[in-house]
Order: C-alpha cells, then structure tokens, then sequence
C-alpha cells in the first residue's frame, strides 16, 4: 500500500524533504511544495530506502522525467509503476504495465477507439451534462464542487465513453472508487482486500456482460463498441484484454478529471480575475486547460524500474532500483516556468507533465481529458461568473493521487 511505505532513512534534510514528498499525511495540510524546490536544487535525484522494497531514487526534474519516461529500454514499466511490485501478464494490454515492443501493438489497436471521430462525437453530450450540472448547482445555490461538480461530470462522461446505460452508472462509479482507491491510505476511501477483489469481479462480470450485449445485438457508437471493432494484423481485443481496459479507463477518467476540476475551481476561485476572465471569454478557455493540468497534476509520480546500471546526474543508479517520476515537481521546475508556483490561464504550455513525461506512455485518454475539462468550464463560469469556495478544502490523504475530496462553494443567485 502507497501509505504505508515509510522513507527508512531520514537523517540529512534531503532525506527528510523526500520522506515528506512520499507520506500520505503530507498531503492533508497541501502538497510540500517547499520540500519539492530544495529537493530539485539541492538534491534531484535522491536516493530513498521505503520497506519491504527496492532502492527507489526520487526525481523531482522536468527534464529527468522527461529522459526516464522516453528510455523504456533502461527505465522498464514491465514490472509496475506504483510503489507496489506487480509483473505484467504475458498477454496483458494494460499499457501503463507494459514496454514496447507489445505497448506499440496494442496501443495501435487501442487508439483506433480514441481517434479524433470518436472524441469529437462526445462533446454534445458532454456539454448537456455539463448545462444540466450548471443547472442543478443554480438552484441549490450553496453546493459542494466535487461530488456536484467535479465527480458528476466525469462519471457521466466516462459512462458514455464506455457505453454504459444510465441505471448502472453508480455502480461503475462504485467499483472505480474501491480499485482506483488501491494505494490510498484514507479512511473516507481505502478499501480492504477483500471490497477491492469483490469490486474487481463485478466489474468484469459487467464488462463482459456490455460485450456480450454488443456482439448479440450490434456494435454502437462508444467506444467501448470501437474497441471491439478495432484490429491490428489481424489481431482484435480478448476478453481479458477488454476487460483490463474498461477499468483502467473507469479509473484514470474517474480520478484524473475529477481531481483537476476540484483543484482548478479551488484555484481558479483563489484569482478572481482569472476566474472573471474565462467567465467573459471562451477562448481564453482552451490555454486555462492546460494551466490547470499543470497546477493540479492529478497523479503525482509513477515509477519505473531501472535494467541497466545508469547515471543520471552524476549519481549512479544500479539495475533492479526504482525511480520515482515526480510529475508534480516537474510541473513547478523553475528552468521550465516561468513563475512557476504561481497559477495563470494566459500561461503558454511549457511541456506540462500532467500526462506523463512523453514517449510511449504518454495518457491515451489526453485529448478527451482536454475535451471534458474545456466543456465544463466553458459552461460553468459562463453561466455561473460569481462561483465562490466558501470553506477551506478537505483534501485527500494521498501521496499518489493529488486529490480534494469536499470543497463546499456557493454562487450568489440573479
């Protein structure tokens, strides 16, 4: 489990900044920015012993994780990118586990699921979604973003991506929030072993149960329907395969989107005159996105597990570490942005991490993300200029996802 793993060794300051980047609780009170900065100018590539597993080196450098993530021969995702060991399966298309040449094959047959066609042919829906969001926090007037907001509009989104009918919505939602929850040391959302197995099965079952629909009945127009559909070389999705991708897409568009409609609503409240700017010009909408990618960074590091002996700025890195890709601190690297700790929608994109590093890895879901969070705050501040949070965050106990679980708001009614 992600919080559980406790830094070892904690004797210079450098040692006890990454103990801090790596501890759940850290994350209560708000990300260690502070610790993040000295680590990248003082120590950013820095060696950290965590129990029960390999030497990990934390890397806190735009350009490191920009290196690691496009060197998949040296810096391996085969055998897991969290802080818990997992090999992949000799037939698994879960692209996040798996190197090329097998990540290349798949992702080709993935990727004809998520072709501009496909995403394009969502944003009517989302942006029905989203009016009726904005509707529903209109009348109430005093509401909590995340739940309201942030958590409504991504789990529609994802189940109209996955072909999902409307009545089995909030069990998909349900089954997302115990598995992605692995890792995450919170009581609001960590699940025991055997929630989190029970979870896995039903949603399985229920993939197999929409295939099953499809390829009785005919294919749709989700891309659920495209996958199956979809073949390389002759090749087309398995069963196991589908099901890999169902909730791995169930979990990266539940958690990801969400938590970076919390943060950019928390931010975006913080500077009113950002807010009153996307609030008066939608194209002052498209950069904001990407601004907010940046500031939020949904998922704070993923690891890779080193094959050869490497040096990386001048320290030496054997075959079997792990190194620990710190997209948050990348996105706040002082020689890649300007200003960086300070949050502007008018900032041109630098390169943000948000999506990984680049190279092979880089987030299959990218452009939809984009297209969900352009959509919700073109309609939100459009229609609702003067939203406010009104209480402090309740932020997520987390070193792996950067989370907001309740962030109570209110809009000021006409």
């Amino acid at each position: 489990m992600v919080g559980s793993l406790v830094v070892e060794n904690q004797q210079s300051s450098a040692d006890r900044d990454a103990a801090a980047v790596l501890d759940p609780d850290t994350f209560v009170a708000g990300a260690p920015f502070d610790a993040l900065a000295r680590l990248r100018a003082d120590a950013p590539v820095h060696p950290v012993q965590l129990a029960g597993v390999p030497r990990a080196w934390l890397l806190t450098k735009h350009a490191d994780v920009r290196l690691v993530s496009r060197d998949t021969d040296t810096f391996t995702s085969s055998k897991g990118n969290t802080l818990v060991e997992v090999e992949a399966g000799p037939d698994s298309a879960l692209l996040p586990g798996i190197d090329p040449p097998r990540h290349v094959h798949y992702r080709k047959l993935i990727n004809q699921g998520f072709t501009v066609r496909n995403v394009q042919r969502l944003e009517p829906r989302m942006r029905q979604v989203a009016r009726d969001i904005v509707a529903d926090i209109t009348a109430k007037g005093e509401f909590d973003a995340v739940p309201d907001i942030s958590a409504e509009m991504s789990l529609q989104v994802i189940a109209d991506v996955l072909g999902v009918p409307r009545e089995d919505r909030m069990e998909v939602f349900r089954w997302s929030n115990a598995i992605g929850s692995l890792g995450i040391e919170d009581p609001d959302y960590a699940p025991s072993p055997e929630a989190l197995g029970k979870a896995a099965a039903e949603m399985f079952s229920y993939c197999n149960e929409l295939v099953a629909h499809r390829r009785k009945h005919g294919l749709t127009d989700d891309i659920l329907s495209a996958l199956l559909a979809a073949e390389v070389d002759g090749e087309k999705l398995n069963g196991d395969q589908l099901n890999e991708f169902f909730l791995l897409l169930a979990i990266a568009g539940n958690e990801t989107t969400r938590n970076t409609l919390s943060h950019g609503i928390l931010a975006l409240s913080e500077h009113p005159e950002q807010q009153a700017l996307l609030a008066r010009d939608r194209e002052a909408v498209k950069p904001a996105v990407e601004e907010l990618l940046r500031w939020s960074t949904p998922v704070l590091h993923f690891r890779r597990t080193v094959t050869r002996d490497v040096e990386i700025r001048g320290r030496e890195i054997p075959a079997g570490d792990w190194v620990l890709l710190h997209y948050l601190s990348a996105n706040r690297d002082e020689e890649v942005f300007g200003r960086a700790d300070e949050f502007d929608v008018t900032r041109p994109d630098a390169g943000h991490a948000a999506f990984g590093g680049g190279g092979v890895h880089f987030c299959l879901g990218a452009q939809l993300a984009r297209l969900e969070l352009r959509v919700m705050l073109e309609e939100l501040y459009a229609n609702v200029p003067d939203l406010r949070v009104i209480g402090p965050p309740d932020r997520l106990r987390s070193s792996f996802f950067h989370g907001i679980k309740r962030l109570p708001c209110s809009i000021t009614r006409g």
